[in-house]
């Protein structure tokens, strides 16, 4: 029997910018795909273009969940889903919302991350402003069909009915895979839910308080290696 597994990338096989990445662990995570130990795909808040260069690398088979659930992207075919509960009035606006945030944070160093299709990151500097970003984007973009939230990496714009579990009943639909026989791995607060929706939940040690008290598996290691633990665990029946 074919185990699927759901990953989150940052945290869990992506580290922070400056830091280098686990080649050796990436490795062993791609092994788990190409030997069909596992079948292997991602949910992040990362665009498709990011997602589809790592799923390459991983040997990724499956639809991914790319920018908090809003798009269903196969790294093979290059198919590309948007949700049918992104609301078009949040897309007519996304042109007129991108340009605010822009105009928002001119002169500064904060930053509107680009590639992104449907969600829009603005990320400070400094991870320790994120609180006041928070607030002073949520009065910017007042009374629009959005709500926001912080990643822990960046202050997120999201139309209303996004979300990472909606994402993941919408992946289970298109690939014909019952949501309890997913196992979701997730590192922080913004996949809290996906990690309560799947059928089973395991975390690397580097997660946030929160995910720990909702798992049934921390690994002791954290990061890509934690994964890697973690997958040992599942294709072992040990999960």
């Amino acid at each position: 029997m074919v185990r699927h597994v759901i990953c989150d990338i940052d945290g869990c096989l992506v580290p922070p910018r400056g830091a280098m990445w686990d080649f050796s662990n990436l490795q062993k995570v791609a092994e788990f795909n190409r030997d069909g130990m596992l079948r292997i795909a991602f949910c992040s808040g990362r665009p498709p273009a990011f997602q589809e260069a790592l799923a390459r690398q991983l040997l990724v088979a499956s639809y991914c969940i790319c920018e908090n659930g809003a798009l269903l992207m196969h790294p093979l075919t290059k198919d590309l889903i948007l949700h049918p509960d992104v609301p078009k009035e949040f897309l007519r606006k996304r042109p007129e919302i991108l340009a605010t945030l822009h105009e928002m944070v001119e002169g500064t160093d904060i930053v509107v991350e680009f590639g992104k299709e449907v969600l829009i990151s603005v990320n400070p500097p400094d991870k320790k402003d994120l609180p006041d970003l928070v607030e002073a984007v949520g009065k910017t973009l007042e009374g629009l069909p959005i709500q926001i939230f912080n990643s822990g990496r960046s202050v997120e714009v999201v139309p209303h009915g996004v979300t990472k579990d909606a994402g993941l009943a919408l992946w289970a639909e298109i690939e014909k895979v019952p949501v309890e026989e997913v196992t979701s791995i997730g590192d922080a607060d913004n996949d809290l839910d996906i990690l309560k929706a799947a059928g089973k939940a395991a975390a690397p040690a580097n997660c946030t308080p929160a995910v720990r008290s909702i798992v049934g598996y921390v690994s002791e290691y954290p990061m890509v290696a934690g994964v890697v633990d973690i997958l040992s665990k599942i294709h072992q029946g040990a999960l």
